[in-house]
């Protein structure tokens, strides 16, 4: 049943009908304004906040019927002629954004917000979800608002240099006024919605689908079942090729292997038909053993998860292994025999989602030409164009898939999950169709983490020498092998690189069970290992009665050294060029005002320790990410940089052209960006493994270099003929032949409250071995949302599964990221020593940020209180049980 409406949005005077039951955010869409940004449909992140009768409301929950004759403001109706409000003005001014795609709300609920401290306001705005930023920047740019903050000094510099200034984001008037487009805010006409019948079973066969009533549903266009769509195999993983990962996947298959897994596809008029659609469909399942645990799985010779011939590049399916390593130096055995002792440990670490803000969404329609044109939420777009070609047996000229605005992806877009099926219902119907997913469907068929058992054994000199070390990985990679390997390759070799040591050996699986699939996730792998071995170092130290920093110091990699564990040493992968570890372990120690042997400080039944960790991370993929950029000259003297590089909320975009501008000697604002489409840019690799500035960047630094000696060469006397188009242009690809490492060191002070086993951080701090900053205020807010997300590992973040695999945590409400109340004081040290081979000495920064902190924090709480914990998250209870045992 539908009601007609009048009522007023930012002073304009709309009349428009809805459906009862539908939310003010799905009205305002409706009408136009695509500023307010659909995140959790249940009123948790503050996202969609806009303002009724000057009062705010989480639209996605504020019935639309009830806006009747009144007053509705949104992100767009804030500024006046264009003129930004004094909120406005700050949250440009302290950057208190990065993807964007919470700032409307955030600028919307902060406006109205009353505090009278820092503390205060960090509380105010629990409602308000960020998942980039750590908060930071955002309560810098509430109190640059209301007068109690002063950021001229950083805003401050040198006009003569772009490179090393803090030049403001390019899109940050777009974001901060709710023009910022993103996949979403698009509507093609006729546009058609796609969503999925989804398995409720973790493990069973598809006998038969019947979808006859269903088809019969006025306003359903097209349905279809493993049986109309192309059978072949894939990985949803964004690799280049040849693809590392098993070719284990099917736009809809005949077996289901996950709670949530693909069963069949919808296409109607829309997104309620669809659903209601889904529920029409019958479908009669031959249920079969499952298997969640990993370790299980590797010996259950019933439950074969992918058995089908189809699938190919599984080492080894009767035992469920999609992925497997072997890598030793030196001799192992000999090595433990030398030592004075020996420690084993297993660490247990959880599934944890990414927790982007926009969701996964796609567009597709055809072209006149007869072009698929595929608009998505992608980090790898020209992955995703190899992809949809070899699938649908396309010419590349045909397929274009680009990106618009990206509100965020940490690894899980660097998946092709949403753009297969739509394209697939657009070549179908030669309609356009949307495939947006819901915040359940984020939580439950998308990627987590990978789920590891990590389990350590090192032998030490009694003088902290190591001699030997050996890792065992299991990795939970789920139905699906994407990314499995490598991941699961990383989380052994990283922390096995980290220290010197002669003999070492890494064994690694990836193994298949019937949950969610992982996938990649900022720090791919590391960040699990970093929290094992980091975690070890102290149990060491402790026994042998050495100061963690000290053994760690005396262990540690040195440049010249190259990591080659099991490799012969010219196929490296990673290397060190600019080495400042020292210089970051000094920062954070004078910061914290550490003094090796100090006791936990006690106030009653509140303990307060201090912990370190450091990690390492390579600055993109050596000699296998290609990245190309293309400069040109134009007619209007300005210039044009097309790369096919993706900003996923990180600022690239800009840094980018700090890089451009810094060579040509011209403003960032004299070039214009295009930036992630497979039609208009040439090719990148995407965004991941901590690339873009030193691959992507590097092929920038290049072109530009390239334009000017093409000026320099230009005969004497010679005038610029101005074409139509452009006047000189360039184009530039280039591979790393080693990918160097960045270092971070991590200090945190903790409180524990020995009678709940409450843990709350305190302070953090943090310095990155960074090489160069480019632009230091866009690293500081890496450094910030890295420092967060590994808060949220330690302390509270876990997708929990039931017996049958189901997540029961999938909402906002229940799986819980922090808040800007949870957040501690955390400073930032760029510790600046150029690097010989990023450009201008730059390195990697996006993932280094989050692998030291959880470590940090569990050795923190032994200092406080004694106990050890061996499984994140460290929560209240497992902390009051271990204090019991």
């Amino acid at each position: 049943m539908e009601e007609s409406l009048n009522f007023q949005v930012n002073h304009q005077t709309f009349t428009a009908t809805c459906n009862l039951g539908s939310s003010l955010l799905t009205l305002l869409r409706q009408v136009g304004w695509l500023g307010v940004h659909r995140v959790c449909d249940s009123g948790d992140c503050g996202g969609c906040t806009v303002w009724v009768n000057d009062l705010p409301v989480h639209s996605c929950i504020y019935p639309a019927m009830r806006i009747a004759n009144q007053i509705v403001t949104t992100i767009e109706g804030l500024s006046v002629d264009d003129e930004l409000t004094p909120m406005q003005q700050a949250f440009l001014q302290a950057q208190g954004f990065q993807c964007g795609f919470c700032t409307p709300g955030m600028i919307m609920s902060a406006t109205k917000l009353s505090y009278s401290s820092e503390q205060e306001l960090r509380l105010a705005l629990k409602g308000n979800l960020c998942r980039c930023t750590g908060y930071q920047a955002i309560i810098e740019s509430i109190l640059l608002s209301s007068g109690s903050l002063d950021v001229t000094e950083q805003d401050a510099y040198n006009q003569q240099r772009i490179v090393g200034q803090n030049i403001p984001k390019q899109d940050g008037t777009a974001i901060v006024t709710g023009k910022a487009s993103y996949t979403a805010d698009f509507v093609p006409p006729g546009l058609l919605h796609l969503k999925v019948l989804r398995s409720p079973h973790p493990h069973a066969r598809i006998r038969k689908i019947h979808t006859e009533i269903a088809k019969a549903l006025p306003g359903v266009v097209a349905i279809f079942t493993h049986e109309d769509v192309p059978r072949i195999a894939y990985t949803t993983a964004g690799h280049a090729e040849p693809v590392p990962d098993p070719l284990d996947h099917y736009l809809l298959d005949c077996k289901v292997r996950f709670v949530g897994d693909r069963v069949a596809a919808v296409v109607a008029q829309s997104i309620a038909i669809a659903e209601q659609a889904c529920q029409l469909i019958e479908v009669d399942y031959e249920i079969l053993p499952h298997v969640l645990d990993p370790i299980a799985a590797m010996n259950d010779d019933v439950t074969i998860i992918h058995d089908e011939s189809e699938s190919s590049q599984i080492p080894d399916r009767n035992r469920n292994i999609a992925g497997q390593i072997f890598l030793e130096s030196g001799d192992i055995e000999k090595g433990f025999a030398q030592a004075d002792l020996i420690l084993e440990n297993t660490y247990h670490l959880p599934a944890v989602q990414h927790v982007h803000l926009e969701p996964h969404v796609t567009i597709s329609w055809l072209e006149a030409d007869g072009t698929l044109v595929v608009r998505s939420s992608t980090q790898v777009p020209f992955h995703c164009q190899r992809l949809l070609c070899q699938i649908f047996d396309l010419p590349q000229e045909k397929v274009r898939v680009y990106k618009t605005q990206l509100g965020g992806g940490f690894g899980n877009k660097q998946e092709i999950l949403s753009e297969d099926i739509c394209a697939f219902a657009t070549l179908y119907t030669g309609k356009p169709v949307q495939w947006e997913f819901t915040r359940d469907e984020e939580f439950t068929a998308t990627n987590s983490r990978h789920a590891m058992t990590i389990k350590i054994k090192s032998g030490v000199k009694r003088d902290g020498t190591f001699v030997a070390q050996e890792i065992e990985v299991i990795g939970n990679t789920g139905a699906y092998g994407n990314h499995g390997q490598t991941v699961v390759f990383l989380s052994g070799y990283i922390p096995l690189g980290l220290y010197r040591c002669s003999n070492k050996r890494f064994k690694g699986f990836a193994v298949y069970t019937n949950t969610m699939p992982a996938g990649a996730f900022r720090g791919y792998g590391a960040t699990q290992g970093t929290f094992a071995i980091e975690s070890q170092i102290n149990e060491i130290a402790k026994k042998l009665s050495i100061d963690p920093i000290e053994i760690r110091l005396k262990n540690i990699i040195c440049p010249g050294e190259i990591i080659n564990l099991g490799q012969p040493s010219a196929d490296h992968f990673n290397l060190i060029g600019s080495y400042a570890v020292r210089e970051c372990f000094e920062k954070v120690i004078q910061s914290l005002g550490y003094i090796p042997g100090t006791p936990p400080l006690v106030e009653g039944s509140r303990y307060r320790g201090v912990g370190f960790a450091v990690s390492m991370q390579g600055s993109g993929l050596c000699k296998i990410h290609v990245a190309s950029a293309k400069l040109s000259f134009l007619r209007n003297g300005k210039y044009e940089l097309r790369t096919g590089s993706v900003d996923v909320g990180t600022g690239s975009d800009t840094t980018l052209r700090q890089i451009a501008a810094e060579v040509l000697g011209v403003e960032v604002t004299d070039i214009n960006i295009i930036s992630g489409d497979t039609k208009e840019t040439p090719f990148d690799a995407g965004s991941y493994a901590s690339a873009t500035l030193y691959i992507s960047g590097q092929a920038v630094k290049l072109a530009a270099e390239k334009l000017i000696d093409n000026f320099r060469n230009e005969p004497s006397g010679c005038q610029h003929k101005i074409n139509e188009e452009d006047l000189l242009s360039v184009e530039v690809s280039y591979a790393a032949d080693a990918a160097t490492l960045t270092f971070a060191v991590q200090g945190v002070e903790v409180e524990v409250d020995i009678e709940t086993g409450k843990i709350e951080v305190l302070r953090c701090v943090q310095a990155i071995d960074i090489g160069k900053a480019i632009n230091p205020r866009i690293c500081y807010g890496q450094a910030t949302g890295g420092i967060a997300m590994g808060i949220g590992y330690a302390l509270t973040e876990e997708l929990l599964f039931d017996e049958q695999g189901r997540i029961t945590n999938p909402n906002l409400r229940n799986y819980r990221i922090p808040t800007a109340a949870d957040m501690p004081p955390m400073e930032v040290f760029l510790v600046e020593q150029a690097d010989p081979y990023g450009p201008f000495g730059a390195k990697g920064v996006g993932e280094i940020t989050t692998n030291c902190t959880a470590p940090a924090i569990a050795n923190a709480v032994v200092h406080a209180i004694g106990a050890r914990l061996y499984q994140l998250p460290m929560t209240p209870e497992r902390v009051w049980r271990q204090l019991h045992k």
